[in-house]
């Protein structure tokens, strides 16, 4: 389990993030401005993240994580439709996923959806990567398009795909 401590840098340094994209381009965000807006040192940033991309990277692999754990038993009781959670969970980061897109950074994103997808899994089993691959390249094929689109769609209509 995370200290406190380290929760709460890893809070402001997101929330840093987020706040200087909504207000300028990434490519003119420094290690330093964002330390300063989050009150920690750079010796505290890179203790937590290689890069600032790494950043954005891990707040979406956390709350896929967080997503998956919260539902896996009812998708394994078939209680719930994965394809339609999925992208009601990615509706509820609807502001910060187009925030991503629109700054050019949704390679950030799309390397999270594959690298969920692999996560814990034998990646030496071939079917099992080829399949991995496949339900990561429709999901971020439909999510580009999705946000190409405004995010507009319910995701019971994105689930028939």
């Amino acid at each position: 389990m995370p200290r406190r401590k380290d929760v709460v840098v890893v809070d402001q340094l997101e929330n840093a993030i987020f706040g200087l994209l909504n207000e300028k381009e990434y490519k003119d965000i420094s290690i330093s401005e964002l330390c300063d807006k989050a009150w920690v040192s750079r010796c505290t940033f890179y203790r937590n993240y290689k890069d600032m991309d790494d950043i954005i990277y891990q707040y979406f692999m956390r709350k896929s994580k967080t997503w998956w754990d919260s539902n896996f038993e009812a998708f394994l009781k078939e209680e719930k439709n994965v394809s339609i959670s999925l992208f009601e969970y990615l509706l509820s980061l609807k502001e910060i996923i187009l925030l991503v897109y629109q700054k050019g950074l949704s390679h950030i994103f799309e390397k999270h959806i594959f690298d969920s997808a692999i996560n814990g899994r034998n990646i030496f089993d071939k079917e099992q990567s080829y399949s991995s691959a496949r339900v990561s390249g429709s999901i971020v094929g439909l999510t580009n398009e999705w946000v190409r689109r405004g995010m507009q769609d319910p995701p019971e209509y994105l689930a028939k795909f």
